[in-house]
């Protein structure tokens, strides 16, 4: 799992006390706190906010709300993207990554009007994080002709020095954001979208009520604050020195908190694995047979990894 291996912090363990004192309530089904708390970071209209039951929540409202005939994804990606759509019937047209690398330029010549196109950034599983050129260009295009991208930011806290999407003045984009992932909480199912109040409402309206609890309100406003700014930060800079040692070790280069490896069979080298307690991801569901994924642990865990790894792998390419 791609979950910051620092968390959650303590802070978590109090919200949740406080949650205690409200379970006996519904829960407030605009979630008016926490989207103020959100709204208030990063300096939008609290109506430009739409919290959810984490981002594959908000995946499928964007997808009831918007998708008529197509959808644009990357060839390579996160799947519930395509369930979403599946569910509705329309058509999936994957984009080719040459070098399982996401080509803005070949996604703005796939473009139609209406189309809803997914990015995940950094991308599941490659780890490749867009920059604010590559994301201008295809947010251009989505203008010119009138479809909707859709940026799916669940790992961009582990992304140094990442560009501020939610900035970017556009009609035509949707920002997806977890918090499940940088505290290490997906017991606790809660996301946000960031959107113009059009687009919010839209969700909005087939959103079913009450889909976030009293405990995730708590614990989504307790972490978005600045205690989890700080925390953040800290664990963001022991993460980026774990990845400097694993990529002089074997090679290998991420933007975000996991990598992928193509080791020749991954089924094969998760069962070896497997064997000696590590569990990593068969990436062939990405369409990545050959691959597998593994996220960045504390240290200790990664020399586990790494040393089995070499066991069963010749890095050396000899």
């Amino acid at each position: 799992m791609n979950l910051n291996p620092y968390g959650p912090p303590d802070f978590v363990s109090e919200a949740i006390q406080e949650a205690i004192e409200e379970i006996h309530l519904y829960p407030d089904t605009d979630c008016t706190e926490l989207r103020a708390e959100i709204a208030h970071k990063f300096g939008c209209e609290q109506p430009e906010v739409l919290v959810g039951a984490g981002v594959s929540e908000l995946i499928q409202l964007v997808a009831l709300a918007f998708v008529k005939s197509r959808v644009l994804m990357p060839k390579h990606t996160y799947g519930e993207y395509e369930t979403a759509t599946k569910l509705l019937g329309a058509q999936i047209k994957r984009v080719e990554m040459p070098s399982l690398r996401i080509n803005p330029e070949l996604i703005v010549q796939e473009m139609k009007t209406d189309d809803v196109v997914f990015i995940c950034n950094p991308n599941n599983p490659t780890g490749q994080y867009l920059d604010k050129n590559e994301v201008a260009l295809m947010l251009e295009e989505a203008e010119r002709i009138d479809a909707l991208v859709v940026l799916d930011e669940a790992y961009v806290d582990f992304v140094t020095d990442a560009f501020p999407a939610h900035k970017c003045s556009t009609q035509n984009l949707i920002i997806l954001r977890s918090l499940t992932k940088s505290f290490a909480i997906p017991g606790i199912r809660i996301g946000y979208a960031l959107a113009p109040e059009e687009i919010t409402k839209e969700m909005s309206k087939i959103k079913v009520p009450w889909s976030v609890s009293v405990c995730a309100q708590k614990v989504g406003a307790s972490v978005i604050g600045t205690a989890g700014g700080a925390f953040l930060a800290e664990t963001r800079e022991r993460i980026e020195r774990s990845k400097e040692k694993i990529e002089i070790a074997i090679g290998v280069h991420t933007d975000a908190n996991f990598y992928i490896l193509d080791v020749g069979n991954a089924g094969e080298m998760k069962k070896k694995l497997l064997k000696h307690d590590i569990q990593v991801r068969d990436c062939t569901s990405f369409g990545l047979p050959t691959h597998i994924r593994f996220s960045v642990r504390t240290d200790e865990e990664n020399e586990v990894l790494m040393r089995n790894l070499t066991r069963f792998y010749n890095f050396s390419g000899e």
